[in-house]
C-alpha cells in the first residue's frame, strides 16, 4: 500500500510504490489494469516501471487517445497496437466512430477483425533489455496479406489473402517498415499507450472487465458501513497523513481477512468437508427464556402435601 495522497494526484507513481512492494515480497506480476487515468500517464512514471515489473497492462483510453497516436518507423500505432502505414482511415476510426454512435456493434465487430490483418507482427520475445523484433505482416518467410512493397509476399503460396491497397506517397516514399524484413520496437516506443491483447477484442473485454469489476467490487466492499466503512472519515477521527494511512491500511487488513475468510466457508460448504460455524452469541436463546415447569407425568402428585 502507498502512503495515502490527494486524490487524481500523481496515481501512477504511488501504484508503483504499491507494485514494488508486491514484488519485493515475491509475488507474481501478471495482468494490470486500472481506469483512464492511469493510462494517461507518463510512461516513465508508470507504464514503464509496471513493464520493467513484468505486468502486462490492459488499458481503455479516452476518446482524445483513439486512432493513431504515435509513430515508429513507419508503423502506426492504434489502440495500443502497432498497425501497418497503409491501413484504411476506416480501420484506424472504428472505435471513435462506435462511440458516436456512427456505427452498430456488429460493424464495430468486424472492422476490428478487419483491422487486425493490418497487424504488425511479433519476428521474436522480448530480449533481457525489453526490445524486440517486429516485422510487417506482407513479410516473409510467412506472409498473412499481399503488398506489392513486399514482392515476395505476392506469389500463389498466398493468393486469396488480403492485397493491401498501398497509396501513392506511400508506394513513394516506403518507411523502414516496408523496406525491411524486420525492424527492432524499443521498450519506450509508443510505452504510454501499448497493451499486449488486441483493444475491443473477445480475449480484451473478458480480461479488462474481470480486473476492473474485481477492482471496484473490492472498492465498494471495504466501504460497508457495517464493517471497514473506509469512506467514512468519522469512523477516524484524527488529524495527519502518517496516521490516516496507519489506519487504512488496518482498515485494509481487516477487510482482506473478512474475505479469505468468507472465501474458505465457501469453499468448505461446497465441498461438504465443514459444516458453517455457528455464530457466538453474546444474548440469549429464545428457549432461555421458558419457565420451569414440574413433573406432571402419570401417577405424579401435581400437588404434594407440604409439612411443617
Amino acid at each position: 500500500m502507498a502512503p495515502l495522497h490527494q486524490p487524481a494526484r500523481d496515481p501512477g507513481k504511488n501504484a508503483i510504490v504499491a507494485l514494488s512492494s508486491l514484488r519485493a515480497r515475491g509475488h507474481p506480476a501478471k495482468w494490470l489494469a486500472g481506469n483512464r487515468a492511469y493510462s494517461n500517464q507518463k510512461p516513465e512514471h508508470f507504464q514503464l516501471p509496471a513493464r520493467a515489473f513484468g505486468y502486462r497492462p490492459v488499458f481503455d483510453y479516452k476518446v482524445d487517445q483513439l486512432g493513431v497516436q504515435e509513430e515508429y518507423r513507419g508503423m502506426l500505432q492504434i489502440e495500443g497496437a502497432w498497425c501497418c502505414p497503409a491501413i484504411p482511415k476506416t480501420l484506424i476510426d472504428a472505435t471513435a466512430d462506435f462511440r458516436a454512435g456512427r456505427i452498430d456493434d456488429t460493424t464495430y465487430a468486424a472492422r476490428l477483425e478487419e483491422r487486425s490483418n493490418y497487424a504488425i507482427v511479433a519476428k521474436s520475445g522480448h530480449d533481457e533489455e525489453g526490445h524486440r523484433r517486429v516485422r510487417c505482416p506482407a513479410s516473409v518467410p510467412h506472409p498473412t496479406v499481399r503488398c506489392s512493397l513486399k514482392p515476395a509476399s505476392v506469389p500463389l503460396p498466398v493468393r486469396g489473402r488480403l492485397r493491401i491497397a498501398v497509396p501513392e506517397d506511400l508506394a513513394a516514399h516506403p518507411p523502414t517498415i516496408c523496406v525491411q524484413q524486420s525492424v527492432t520496437l524499443p521498450p519506450d516506443a509508443g510505452a504510454k499507450l501499448a497493451q499486449d491483447l488486441r483493444f475491443g477484442s473477445p480475449e480484451y473485454r473478458e480480461r479488462y472487465g474481470t480486473l476492473r469489476n474485481s477492482i471496484e467490487g473490492f472498492n465498494g466492499y471495504i466501504k460497508d458501513g457495517a464493517n471497514e466503512a473506509l469512506d467514512d472519515p468519522e469512523r477516524r477521527r484524527i488529524r495527519g497523513v502518517a496516521a490516516q494511512t496507519v489506519f487504512v491500511a488496518f482498515l485494509l487488513f481487516a477487510a482482506n481477512l473478512r474475505k479469505i475468510r468468507s472465501t474458505q466457508e465457501q469453499l468448505a460448504e461446497k465441498s461438504g468437508s465443514l459444516r458453517r460455524l455457528s455464530r457466538r452469541r453474546k444474548t440469549k436463546a429464545l428457549g432461555d427464556w421458558l419457565p420451569e415447569v414440574p413433573n406432571l407425568a402419570p401417577g405424579s402428585d401435581p400437588d404434594p402435601p407440604r409439612t411443617a
